[in-house]
């Protein structure tokens, strides 16, 4: 089990934004999480990150007590995030960007330098490009790519593929795939059901800060308890009178 977190909470005074949540997470996998905004899942994010300590509950991370550990720790231990609003140094090129990822292993510039041009290449992204110059995917890819150059062992993206179109959409599952294929395992949380039907094997669901329903994509989106916490219950009688299913 490369990652696990048991029974982790997140409380901002006496709200708790994720409540005994459970994740366990096998070498290889591709795994969703979903739920309706404020459900939860990016706080938990957060946690799993090392970004925010939880307030109770517990982080292992291929046998390493991660629980309270720092952002750095996590990166260093192999678990790499991107955030929602995608971060870029705009004065300085694709290549120096992804570079600046790179020198968590490699400490020498033309170590790094070189890991930076693989995964630029990886990414299909031009290295010698202005990030200010970037549209929304061209900088959904530059934060994957920084985040790749450290070389994660885990890949947790935030809503990485939010505000793109459908052609998009689906030349971002290729990257995802692409990166997969490497041997990065990968936790996504996304609202675009298409990205999770087709690139997980297994979904959390999570409303009000608890897991509500586990397991396969096409079990998860025939939960009931799923359908409600996304239309809410009298919109699923109203779609039933319809005779909608």
């Amino acid at each position: 089990m490369l990652l696990e977190a048991s029974e982790v909470s997140k409380a901002f005074g006496n709200f708790w934004a994720v409540a005994g949540a459970d994740l366990n997470v096998e070498e290889g996998e591709i795994v969703g999480l979903i739920g309706p905004n404020g459900a939860g899942k990016s706080t938990f994010f957060n946690c799993l990150a090392g970004d925010m300590a939880p307030t109770d509950g517990r982080i292992v991370f291929d046998g390493v007590d991660l629980t309270r550990a720092s952002p750095e720790a996590h990166a260093r231990a192999g678990i790499g995030r991107t955030f929602q609003v995608p971060a870029t140094f705009e004065d300085m090129s694709v290549l120096d960007n992804v570079t600046v990822g790179a020198f968590l292993r490699h400490p020498h510039r033309g170590d790094a330098r070189e890991r930076a041009r693989r995964v630029v290449e990886l990414t299909g992204l031009r290295g010698e490009q202005s990030a200010r110059s970037l549209g929304t995917p061209g900088r959904k890819r530059l934060e994957i790519a920084r985040v790749l150059a450290m070389q994660p062992r885990l890949l947790l993206l935030d809503e990485a593929l939010a505000g793109l179109t459908p052609m998009e959409v689906r030349e971002a599952i290729t990257l995802v795939r692409r990166i997969h294929e490497t041997g990065v395992t990968i936790v996504i949380v996304e609202h675009i059901m298409e990205v999770i039907m087709t690139l997980t094997r297994r979904v959390l669901v999570f409303n009000q800060g608890h897991v509500i329903a586990r397991g396969t994509p096409e079990e998860v989106v025939a939960d009931e308890a799923v359908i409600e916490a996304y239309l809410g219950r009298g919109t699923r009688s109203h779609s039933r009178e319809r005779g909608n299913p």
